[in-house]
């Protein structure tokens, strides 16, 4: 289906040059009022169905009814358009529109196949595969629309950013499988508290680094969720054929503010804060600059 709104133009337009050519340049019979008038009215629905097709495709494409209307409408637009200009009794014409139709269907299925396969693929990419949240490539997107927003005045934003403790100690005491075990857990132990913010999206920026935006919601709401993460993971205990250990977080927590010009200063911000809990003994939530678990 169309999906661009420069195809429906050409379209139009290729429309329009089939009217010119099979009325004004045919030499089959004498133009007619009657047969200019239905050649006028199929180029009037092929573009009207055209615009409208392309604007509502996502609805006609999931609606079968609604697509088997659409294949109609326009297979028989262009059915008016040349028949005008052509010998054809009744039973041709629908023959040439059943035609169309199965043509389009034919067309309308492969695309449905790929698109399927696309917004699988796209799903992807979008989601980190160990942890299933959502993927450093989702952040970066997700990110810069919240930062927009928040730029043009719309929303109220702030970021938190989040980083296991001592992880690759972790990796190199118990392996690797411990580690993304550690990995899994921590992301679910963050989840857990972030769930009940309308709108936050919990993402693994990477390889133990997590993010959460958080629009409409100040200094204060951010806080108390991060305190909240810090504790829950906290109470993390991981059980090893090397023994038990306990896991910690540092965590940086940034309101946007105008001085942020750009989402990499806004981001940058952040994560100096996150850095500033990792040099003042690690296990920390720093707000604005400012350790406020201490």
């Amino acid at each position: 289906m169309l999906n661009e709104r420069g195809q429906v133009y050409i379209l139009t337009l290729v429309a329009t040059i089939f009217f010119i050519n099979f009325n004004f340049n045919r030499g089959i019979h004498d133009i007619t009022p009657l047969s200019l008038a239905i050649a006028v009215i199929g180029l009037l629905v092929i573009a009207v169905s055209a615009f409208v097709i392309q604007k509502y495709s996502v609805a006609i494409i999931e609606n079968k009814l609604l697509f088997v209307i659409a294949m109609i409408v326009f297979a028989t637009s262009w059915g008016l358009l040349i028949l005008p200009s052509q010998e054809l009794d009744v039973l041709l014409f629908i023959a040439l529109i059943c035609k169309l139709i199965v043509y389009m269907t034919c067309i309308h299925l492969v695309n449905s196949v790929g698109r399927i396969q696309y917004e699988a693929l796209i799903e992807r990419i979008n989601t980190d595969f160990l942890t299933q949240l959502s993927s450093r490539t989702a952040f970066e997107k997700s990110f810069d629309q919240s930062f927009k927003a928040a730029k043009n005045k719309t929303i109220q934003l702030a970021f938190i950013i989040l980083d296991i403790d001592n992880f690759k100690l972790v990796n190199d005491t118990y392996g690797h499988l411990i580690g993304d075990a550690v990995l899994k857990e921590v992301s679910h132990a963050i989840r857990e508290n972030i769930v009940n913010y309308k709108g936050a999206e919990l993402f693994r920026i990477g390889g133990e680094e997590f993010g959460t935006i958080l629009e409409n919601t100040d200094y204060a709401e951010a806080q108390k969720m991060s305190l909240n993460i810090l504790k829950a993971v906290n109470e993390l205990s991981v059980n090893t054929d090397k023994g038990t250990f306990g896991v910690t977080i540092s965590i940086g927590v940034a309101e946007w503010h105008e001085k942020d010009k750009t989402k990499e200063m806004f981001y940058n911000r952040a994560e100096s804060y996150l850095y500033f809990a990792k040099n003042n003994g690690k296990n920390a939530v720093t707000v604005d600059g400012v350790i406020v678990n201490r």
